[in-house]
């Protein structure tokens, strides 16, 4: 049981404890490699380079792929839980993700291992664990995630509501609702393709109010976010310490209730220099 947990704990110091210089050498390689290895599969996909270069495309993509697997391992030695939690966590699910289609592919090139292949792309997302401004972006969508829910409705309501009209008035360029719903997002986002345009008059200043709209709706939802992103950056410099007991990071939100690094619970330190006190009250009490 002792190496067990020796093993455990150099896993979590490598993998985890971004503190130490070992972790924080052991996170940079890999976000290289995970650099690398989209490069590399960007690149093969070019028929001239492949053909010139595949054989270095291959080998980088098997040291990444081995780099991957191992990392997984070593991340899974080091959670302090069931297992089955560890394999069903967010960033877990993404790095299986990242690593299956090497194993599924094959050499075939049907339309399903097309698909698995697709999912390379997760290897980005992997970045996110090893980025802290990353971290912040979700919580800062986390924050706004009513507002943005009520954006969103606002939203379908008024595309659905536009595109109704436009086919309703104007149904020889918009005989098919589909077209006309694409219309509708064309205009409120601003983008206007004009491969179709409407005719009337009364289309048109439809049209013109839906362009005025979309301006403002699109604006709002970057203000929201980022109010809450100065907020945020913000709390960061006037938080409060909290200090992890596990592995000594100090570095947390004023209301936070686990580390960000461990997810051990932890206490400010005016909670746990206060609970020392009244320990060490009780303690003289009893003497």
């Amino acid at each position: 049981m002792k190496i067990l947990k020796r093993i455990r704990n150099a896993a979590w110091w490598l993998c985890e404890d971004t503190t130490k210089p070992v972790a924080r050498i052991f996170n940079v390689t890999m976000m290289l490699l995970i650099l690398a290895s989209i490069l590399s599969w960007l690149l093969d996909t070019d028929k001239d380079l492949s053909a010139r270069f595949g054989h270095i495309f291959r080998l980088v993509e098997n040291v990444a792929m081995v780099a991957f697997v191992a990392e997984y391992l070593l991340r899974l030695i080091a959670f302090d839980g069931n297992v089955i939690r560890f394999i069903f966590k967010p960033f877990s699910i993404i790095d299986a993700l990242a690593i299956l289609p090497y194993f599924l592919t094959g050499s075939g090139d049907t339309a399903v291992l097309r698909i698995l292949r697709l999912f390379r792309i997760f290897r980005i997302v992997k970045l996110a664990r090893y980025s802290e401004a990353l971290h912040r972006l979700v919580e800062v969508f986390k924050m706004n995630r009513s507002v943005l829910a009520a954006f969103v409705f606002v939203i379908f309501v008024i595309l659905v509501l536009s595109a109704s009209l436009m086919h309703t008035l104007e149904p020889e360029r918009f005989g098919q609702m589909s077209d006309a719903l694409w219309w509708s997002i064309v205009t409120l986002t601003t983008v206007g393709y004009g491969d179709i345009v409407p005719a009337t008059v009364t289309g048109k200043i439809i049209a013109g109010i839906l362009m005025i709209f979309g301006i403002g709706i699109i604006a709002l939802p970057t203000g929201v976010l980022g109010a809450s992103m100065t907020k945020l950056m913000l709390e960061a410099k006037t938080r409060n310490q909290i200090v992890c007991n596990r592995c000594g990071e100090q570095n947390h939100y004023a209301d936070s209730r686990f580390c960000h690094r461990c997810g051990e619970r932890v206490q400010k330190i005016s909670e746990s220099s206060s609970a020392a006190m009244q320990n060490s009250e009780a303690t003289s009490k009893d003497l």
